[in-house]
């Protein structure tokens, strides 16, 4: 049974922690999606070593019976109590948006969630860090076969000022080394289409997103994304009616105009070494 003050951890509004409370859902198969958490908790997992249930239900119960499990993880580790509990409030905040997307509770993102309750991603400040190698399909410059590296993600979580940035990076800096001494780390990387060059262009050269851009060098192909410019910037996967968007900012009206001309907005790759 999760506790109120487990639902406060974990970062749930009223109204998803009363649904939650009501679940049902098939017992054996968040049993078996629990196994599978606690088997693979602290492995970094490759792919394939983690099959997520095709119910989005089922994971977030299996997430709310093993948070005892990652606490432990995260306790053993040494990692604070306020970076484990900004980690896991992450949950929270995707149950959020899946409810603003899509109208109703759901867990629209529970693939993501699964690297937090491994222990691979955690919430330093401003941004997140996913800990895992460079795959051999999509090689970052200046690394080796196998090298770790740092994946960053960029939670809804408020503006991207330089200031919180780099106190988020300087965070990285003293938290991989003391926490996970085996696992030597150079180099940061980005996947997302807020370094789409066509944005970065585009927006103000002192705007926070092109500032926080700019810091990475760009390598790889992009690849198109444009579900993920609608959806980030405006929580919706609907592309078939750009009218009924908001054109308030000037990111959602480049986003919008971009598509109305013929364009596709893509994700592109960058690093940075720390």
């Amino acid at each position: 049974m999760t506790t109120a003050d487990e639902y406060r951890l974990l970062g749930f509004t009223d109204a998803d922690r009363e649904d939650a409370e009501k679940l049902d859902v098939d017992r054996q198969a968040v049993t078996e999606f629990a196994a599978q958490l606690r088997r693979v908790i602290g492995t970094f997992p490759a792919e394939g070593d983690l099959t997520a249930p095709d119910d989005p239900l089922v994971s977030l119960a299996a997430f709310l019976e093993t948070l005892p499990d990652i606490r432990r993880y995260h306790r053993e580790l040494g990692i604070s109590d306020e970076v484990s509990r900004a980690t896991l409030a992450d949950l929270g905040k995707q149950l959020d948006v899946s409810r603003r997307t899509n109208g109703e509770f759901g867990l629209e993102t529970h693939w993501w969630m699964t690297i937090h309750w491994t222990g691979t991603i955690y919430a330093l400040g401003r941004l997140q860090f996913l800990l895992h190698q460079v795959p051999d399909s999509h090689p970052v410059p200046g690394t080796g076969p196998g090298e770790w590296v740092i994946g960053v993600h960029i939670p809804e979580s408020g503006p991207l000022t330089p200031e919180l940035v780099d106190d988020s990076f300087d965070r990285a800096r003293e938290f991989f080394p003391r926490v996970f001494p085996e696992q030597t780390v150079k180099t940061a990387t980005l996947g997302s289409w807020l370094i789409d060059p066509y944005l970065l262009d585009n927006l103000p050269q002192d705007s926070n997103m092109v500032r926080f851009g700019r810091r990475f060098t760009p390598y790889g192909e992009p690849v198109d994304s444009q579900d993920s410019a609608i959806f980030f910037t405006f929580r919706s996967h609907d592309l078939t009616n750009l009218a009924q968007y908001p054109r308030e900012t000037r990111l959602q009206r480049l986003v919008l105009e971009r598509i109305e001309n013929g364009g596709t907005w893509q994700t592109a790759f960058g690093y940075l070494r720390l």
